[in-house]
């Protein structure tokens, strides 16, 4: 089969160790990729002090670029660093242990011909799927613990996950917006995901952020409930002034109903005011990063009828000789 020259394809890799086993799987990728794509790079991150270490990796394999980020840069941020430095028209963020379990010729094919993001999935699920899928959906995500590390996206879409307000999370699960299309593809055997104390410190961290991306939602229920309180505490004001004219009370009854409700009323105004103003920072600082129309359907080409019945179009053959004013003649 003849390599394709109509497509660039980039291979990001967010954590490799400069070992034989690396090696040895990512000269089978590149052999792979070589022989569907005639433009291809794999893209290593590393850490700067660490990047002499690739150099052997370097010198037995071709088209790759080795991206050194500070030392101890968190693995969700190599890979957004590693998706940005890409130019590929199909960009991959792939997983090293993934790559048995995984075509990834396929993937890119089908993200290209179909401009969607594909999501390598594992076939295993966990007892906490249900939660997180919830978690996510506050914060705007479509979590799901099988889907895995490895994952191809259109240039075009790509571009949009980095402009995403938390862009780090964008690119692990993809948001829940239907401008985004995705495709998952089933890994081999399962793909048991891994269980290093690493990989769960990862999972934690991805559950914090998702947390701290459900903050507009969680303060819309704050600013709610900070409205109940508003008027509760105006109600219990209404209601001791009534029992005060109208019922023999206890001495300082009311003086410490009155305080309560004051209390309650001012906490109630304070916290509201708090949680709209924290709405409006975190809406100016989002921005319009989403689009409102996400696909466009026509029962007719008005724009073609048009160019195809106002356009001019001038035949050299049958030119027709027009006077000049000079008495000469012209065409």
């Amino acid at each position: 089969m003849k390599a394709r020259d109509d497509l660039l394809v980039s291979v990001c890799f967010a954590e490799v160790r400069p070992d034989t086993a690396s090696l040895a799987a990512l000269k089978t990728l590149a052999d792979r990729i070589a022989t569907r794509f005639r433009y291809w790079e794999l893209l290593l991150v590393a850490d700067a002090d660490a990047a002499a270490g690739f150099a052997p990796l370097m010198g037995s394999l071709p088209n790759v670029r080795l991206l050194k980020v500070r030392h101890g840069a968190p693995f969700y941020r190599r890979r957004a660093a590693a998706a940005s430095e890409a130019i590929g028209d199909v960009v991959v963020l792939a997983a090293i242990e993934e790559l048995p379990s995984l075509d990834v010729v396929e993937m890119i094919e089908a993200a290209e011909s179909a401009g969607s993001i594909v999501i390598g999935r594992r076939r295993n699920g966990s007892l906490l799927n249900p939660a997180l899928r919830a978690l996510g959906g506050g914060a705007g995500f479509r979590v799901d613990v099988r889907d895995m590390l490895t994952a191809a996206y259109p240039r075009t879409l790509l571009n949009r996950l980095l402009a995403h307000p938390d862009r780090l999370l964008a690119l692990r699960f993809p948001p829940a917006d239907h401008g985004i299309p995705v495709l998952w593809r089933d890994a081999a055997g399962g793909a048991a995901p891994r269980r290093q104390l690493q990989e769960v410190g990862r999972r934690f961290n991805l559950i914090q952020r998702l947390m701290v991306s459900s903050a507009p939602r969680v303060l819309s229920l704050v600013s709610v409930l900070s409205v109940l309180v508003i008027l509760s505490s105006l109600a219990f004001s209404i209601y001791a002034v009534v029992v005060w004219l109208t019922m023999p009370t206890q001495p300082g009854w009311f003086t410490t109903s009155i305080v309560l409700s004051l209390t309650a009323f001012f906490l109630g105004c304070a916290i509201l005011g708090l949680s709209m103003g924290l709405q409006k920072v975190i809406e100016l600082l989002a921005g319009e990063v989403n689009e409102d129309v996400v696909d466009e359907q026509a029962s007719g080409d008005l724009f073609g009828q048009v160019m195809q019945e106002l356009n001019v179009e001038i035949d050299a053959d049958r030119a027709v000789a027009i006077p000049a004013p000079n008495g000469r003649s012209g065409s």
